[in-house]
């Protein structure tokens, strides 16, 4: 084995065999393409404005994968309806209702202290018939009593689109 001198310490040329693990580990978390798109949008003052449509923009980059779409709601427990009424715009308009509390007004979802978050399936197992650039945009539609709509919606926090292959 050849060492060599160098400011008083010995030095080996021969690598560890964790430097090999490292690089390797490495190497492999970087060239693995999750095939995850997750974003956010916040609301201003925790107030969704009925005007207010959110655009995600999203790439697929393969027609022979399937994917999950869902949605993340993050709401203070301040929130005063027991779900969330949303339309969808992509192909064509849908409508959904998030259930965000129990018939007894428990929370559902996950939390710490005041803030809760929600996830909600949009589609399971989609092929989507083009690669490339996607939109989905998202309205709320909530109503409440003779109101034709709520136009500030108060205590919400932030949405968020998840995009992931599906592993089944």
């Amino acid at each position: 084995m050849h060492k060599k001198e160098t400011g008083g310490k010995k030095e080996s040329n021969i690598k560890k065999p964790h430097n090999y693990l490292i690089g390797f580990f490495l190497l492999t978390m970087l060239s693995c393409d999750s095939g995850i798109y997750e974003e956010y949008h916040s609301f201003d003052n925790q107030l969704w404005n009925t005007d207010s449509i959110i655009e995600f923009s999203y790439i697929i980059p393969d027609t022979t994968k399937k994917y999950d779409l869902s949605l993340k709601l993050r709401h203070s427990i301040e929130y005063e309806f027991q779900n969330l009424f949303i339309f969808l715009y992509s192909k064509r308009k849908d409508t959904i209702e998030i259930n965000l509390a129990d018939k007894n007004g428990k929370w559902l979802g996950s939390g710490v202290s005041d803030i809760r978050e929600v996830e909600y399936a949009i589609e399971k197992g989609r092929m989507f018939l083009k690669k490339g650039e996607h939109q989905l945009s998202i309205e709320q539609a909530m109503r409440y009593g003779f109101e034709n709509k709520i136009d500030n919606l108060e205590n919400v926090l932030d949405i968020g689109l998840i995009i992931s292959k599906n592993n089944e």
